[in-house]
């Protein structure tokens, strides 16, 4: 996952789009709160996802956005559209295309179910997760 999204931020600087990793990895209390935001605290909702549902909770996605002036840029639509295609490009899912709930800067590694990265974490953690996942890229 960490070589893509370098790969895609390299590429990107082709369009004169520069990203940054605004969140990867989370834990599942992390999740928790991120979707009481907008149930039962304030906020506006950002998720559909309990800890345990998300591919954050298992190290295989990230959210980006691009940065002007060091700043990050929420509403560079045109930008967040090449952001989803390269990122295609590299066989990674974009969130934009997400029809229930679109997060344009979300990215995620294929290939796993949540109910997968569920059981192999709680099996062997995150470890389980990142080797299975790097043996199902091995065999692409």
């Amino acid at each position: 996952m960490a070589e893509r999204v370098k790969t895609l931020a390299s590429n990107l600087l082709n369009h004169n789009i520069n990203i940054e990793v605004v969140q990867g990895l989370r834990t599942f209390e992390q999740q928790n709160a991120l979707f009481a935001q907008g149930r039962t605290t304030p906020g506006k909702r950002v998720t559909n996802a309990r800890g345990g549902q998300s591919n954050h909770n298992y190290g295989l996605a990230v959210d980006v956005c691009p940065f002007k002036n060091g700043q990050p840029d929420w509403d560079d639509d045109g930008a967040f559209e090449i952001i989803g295609s390269e990122a295609k490009k590299l066989d990674l899912e974009w969130g934009g295309d997400w029809q229930r709930f679109p997060d344009r800067p979300h990215l995620e590694l294929g290939g796993l179910t949540i109910k997968e990265c569920y059981h192999l974490h709680r099996q062997g953690g995150l470890q389980a997760v990142w080797d299975r996942a790097t043996k199902l890229q091995e065999a692409v």
